[in-house]
């Protein structure tokens, strides 16, 4: 099996986990779509963090990227991205998977700008470095430190999914990242969280909270949460996360 075949079944491995653990005790069907998926060949080389930024692009324009990993969703209007050889139309609520050190051109259409998120899997060093060159204009939302001692030697998926649970529904059971992920939410919902609770037990009191539209979680190894969508109104959120290779992203509060 290829590069690409191993990463296509881990990542169903993951979607699989993730929304039996939701379904089955909804009875709903909360979908995981995987956006794009990129392979890191190491996570401790150095200190990196994610970085989102949310970047416009006038009309019939194109912005060039050399730089770090990087997965980018389009919020409005639509993009041609060309990186190396390879070429592809991204439409809006589409993603696309930009590899490190690899020249890659954003072009806009001629009739419609585009607005896009930026997630970068960075060096600590380059975190304050442009996204995009001119005419791209960024503004940067958040940057997440990924701790060294919660990452491991080898290869390393950085993907990016959007998240839905349907009105109503109950959200998966407390769990935390193997690796660490950083969730811009779409459509509002709730958020409950256990400071006090490890991956062997929920312990102390937990709290829950609303994030609206356009919310940042940061979502790092050994914070223990669930999500819940409101009774009238879905779910929508924007994960970007890192986790070793073949190593499914969520791991359950035992």
């Amino acid at each position: 099996m290829g590069r690409n075949g191993r990463i296509s079944l881990a990542v169903a491995t993951v979607v699989c986990l993730w929304a039996c653990a939701t379904s089955a005790q909804t009875g709903g069907r909360p979908i995981r779509a995987v956006l794009a998926v990129g392979r890191v060949a190491s996570m401790v080389d150095k200190p990196v963090e994610l970085k989102l930024s949310r970047v416009s692009i006038p009309a019939s324009a194109s912005a060039n990227y050399l730089g770090d990993h990087s997965v980018i969703y389009v919020v409005s209007g639509a993009l041609a991205v060309t990186s190396g050889n390879q070429s592809q139309s991204v439409q809006q609520g589409d993603g696309a998977y930009i590899p490190s050190n690899t020249e890659a051109t954003l072009q806009t259409g001629p009739n419609a700008p585009a607005e896009i998120l930026q997630f970068q899997l960075v060096a600590t060093s380059n975190s304050a470095d442009p996204t995009l060159g001119a005419p791209a204009v960024e503004t940067v939302l958040r940057r997440m430190a990924i701790p060294r001692n919660t990452l491991k030697p080898g290869p390393y998926e950085f993907s990016l999914a959007r998240a839905t649970l349907p009105a109503g529904a109950t959200g998966p059971k407390p769990h935390t990242r193997s690796g660490a992920a950083l969730y811009y939410v779409l459509a509002e919902g709730m958020i409950t969280m256990w400071p006090a609770a490890t991956i062997d037990a929920l312990s102390g009191e937990s709290r829950t909270e609303l994030r609206p539209a356009g919310a940042i979680q940061e979502e790092p190894f050994g914070f223990i949460h669930t999500w819940i969508p409101k009774s009238d109104s879905a779910l929508v959120m924007l994960q970007a996360n890192v986790n070793q290779e073949g190593v499914t992203d969520i791991i359950f509060v035992k």
